[in-house]
């Protein structure tokens, strides 16, 4: 399925892989949810987002390539799952998402897929790096063991990325990026960031 031929889309965030490189409990349970929500809407694309974390086993594939694989295994055909697998955190999520697969797409309703916990930070997160045309709606997966381990340090989080929106306008892309590629050099060199030249 094209991305731009679907009337809306999801994108679901990768919850962390273990040790050994096998999806978290959270991971599993936000593929679950998207496979419950394409199954529900037949004309919904989805984008899954989430690279391995540094030091992951070597041959390891994304969050990304696994939550696809769930999904698909859960009855959903692969060509409507398109995958963002250079991101390790909410806002390269989004930036990277929004970089390579969403920015020349006209908006649309668009569904965040992410565990209770986590969802205002992540929603706000791609409201304001797509802007407000898009319709960015939150769906929560099922609460697992690791979220609830996670959820105590989520305010800090979310303070720290209204701090880093501070002073720039929703939607404004490329003015995201060029403070993300400050605040994150590692994703420099990223594919979905080569077309997004600084401001």
């Amino acid at each position: 399925m094209d991305l731009a031929d679907a009337p809306e889309l999801a994108v679901v965030l990768g919850g962390g892989l273990d040790a050994d490189g096998a999806p978290l409990p959270s991971t599993r349970a936000r593929a679950h949810r998207a496979a419950q929500l394409a199954r529900e809407r037949p004309e919904l694309a989805l984008i899954c987002s989430g690279d391995r974390q540094p030091g992951a086993p070597e041959g390891v594939p994304s969050e990304a390539a696994q939550m696809r694989d769930l999904i698909s295994g859960f009855g959903i055909a692969a060509d409507r799952i398109a995958l963002e697998d250079e991101s390790r955190d909410t806002l390269a999520n989004a930036v990277l998402t929004a970089a390579r697969y969403l920015r020349d797409l006209e908006p649309r309703p668009l569904s965040v897929i992410t565990s209770p916990f986590h969802l205002e930070r992540a929603t706000e997160t791609f409201r304001h790096v797509l802007g407000y045309r898009w319709q960015v709606m939150a769906i929560a997966s099922d609460e697992t063991d690791d979220d609830i381990a996670r959820a105590a340090r989520e305010t800090r989080y979310l303070q720290e990325t209204t701090a880093f929106f501070t002073g720039i306008r929703p939607g404004d892309l490329r003015a995201i990026a060029a403070r993300f590629r400050d605040r994150s050099p590692e994703y420099a060199a990223a594919a979905a960031l080569r077309g997004l030249p600084p401001t």
